[in-house]
């Protein structure tokens, strides 16, 4: 069977390029797409205009949506039992049940609601098309078809400040849609499709898996199952992970260095990445070559390749390509009244969600003492850093405002005191 990948000509703000060049796990859209579909043995195929479908039955999918390769194997199951039914003779359109799952993060990009019987859905741009009428859109002439999924949850306890029931939930589900949008999107993506991602990862490395319990054993030195959990992870060739670094539900690249007392929980780390010694990383994904500095802790971060992070505490931000993060900058991650605003098509949008950091855009610098409130996005190349009239230029004289010079005794402090 054909599947279409229907080009919508969308580009994510600040990056300014092509959706299907933006990175989820890594890979630009576009490939990871491709991959899942030629694995369920689907031929692929690039449409430019909806007038190019000519197969079908086919399969037509958006170039903007993500989506996990058990969603997309469950949704064409249920297609097929369908078929063998007495509505085989129509159109169908994916759809998940509104939960935690769609309503967490960012739900104002996410699928479009809509009430079936009902039951609240979110529909998505992937179709079943067994005939096609040139005159209606895509939606008008196919019938939502809910993909069922298991949730699962990750309690953590947090501030009532942040979260009114004392406990922050983290949905888990290896089946997960969301059309990429907005920046916030790929955090999304990156961040909730990873359980479904890893587990076909480790269904293609089969061998590896296989090895890992005998090679957690190995790792710890130990026969106590409870330091084995800190040595689960996948790792490729000539890695360099401290023996004191906890490294657990994680995938790794090559030539991967890790340092001394680091914490990894459910990452995936590009090739030479470097983590810093002491640095805590929890639901995050690192480019090719990227650096995060020690005693770091990133909570649900997206860096591409080459980004450096020195900031000492940032959640929910995305990084662009090369950017960089100094030690004492951030970017701001909560609203204490209503949800983040984001701009979206030239244009301040609320997001849906509380909690929500910033976007750095490619090659863009953040200084020291910078400090960026949530939800802004910083375009490409750009240079924020402090005002040089704050900054030291000759300790003899001229000192910014709010800097005395006391090494001299009593008599500098009165001399300035009187000159001001």
């Amino acid at each position: 069977m054909f599947a279409y990948l229907l080009q919508t000509g969308r580009t994510i703000s600040p990056f300014g390029e092509p959706v299907g060049q933006t990175k989820v796990h890594n890979l630009p859209l576009q490939d990871y797409q491709r991959q899942v579909l030629q694995r369920l043995g689907l031929q692929v195929e690039l449409a430019s205009d909806q007038r190019q479908i000519k197969q079908f039955p086919c399969l037509v999918v958006e170039d903007d949506l993500y989506f996990t390769y058990q969603a997309m194997a469950r949704f064409l199951r249920l297609v097929e039992a369908q078929h063998e039914g007495s509505l085989g003779h129509g159109n169908f359109c994916a759809a998940l049940s509104a939960s935690e799952l769609t309503e967490q993060f960012a739900p104002a990009f996410q699928g479009e609601p809509i009430d079936c019987g009902g039951q609240a859905l979110r529909t998505y741009g992937c179709y079943y098309l067994r005939h096609f009428d040139n005159r209606l859109s895509l939606p008008q002439q196919s019938q939502p078809l809910c993909v069922p999924y298991r949730l699962r949850r990750i309690r953590v306890r947090a501030n009532r400040y942040f979260e009114p029931s004392g406990r922050f939930s983290l949905p888990i589900s290896q089946v997960f849609m969301v059309p990429i949008r907005h920046w916030s999107s790929l955090l999304s993506a990156n961040v909730l499709g990873m359980p479904g991602f890893v587990s076909l990862l480790l269904r293609e490395r089969w061998p590896a898996a296989l090895l890992l319990p005998p090679k957690m054993i190995w790792r710890s030195g130990s026969l106590r199952p409870s330091r084995w959990l800190g040595k689960s992870y996948l790792a490729g060739r000539r890695c360099r992970i401290a023996a004191s670094a906890h490294v657990e539900a994680s995938v790794l690249g090559e030539r991967v260095r890790i340092g001394p007392n680091a914490v990894l929980r459910g990452c995936i780390v590009g090739d030479e990445a470097e983590i810093g010694p002491g640095a805590v990383l929890e639901g995050c994904t690192l480019g090719a070559r990227a650096t995060v500095n020690g005693n770091v802790l990133l909570r649900c971060c997206v860096a591409d390749d080459e980004a450096s992070i020195g900031s000492f505490f940032s959640q929910f931000t995305l990084i662009g390509r090369g950017a960089v993060m100094c030690p004492d900058s951030g970017m701001f991650d909560f609203q204490l009244k209503g949800s983040v605003r984001v701009m979206h098509n030239a244009q301040s949008v609320p997001s849906g969600s509380r909690l929500l950091g910033g976007c750095l855009g490619h090659r863009a610098f953040l200084g020291p003492h910078a400090r960026v409130l949530c939800g802004q996005e910083i375009p490409n190349g750009c240079i924020l850093v402090e005002s040089p009239r704050e900054l030291i230029r000759n300790v003899h004289g001229g000192l910014p405002e709010s800097i005395v010079r006391l090494d001299e005794g009593r008599r500098e402090a009165v001399r300035m005191r009187r000159a001001s």
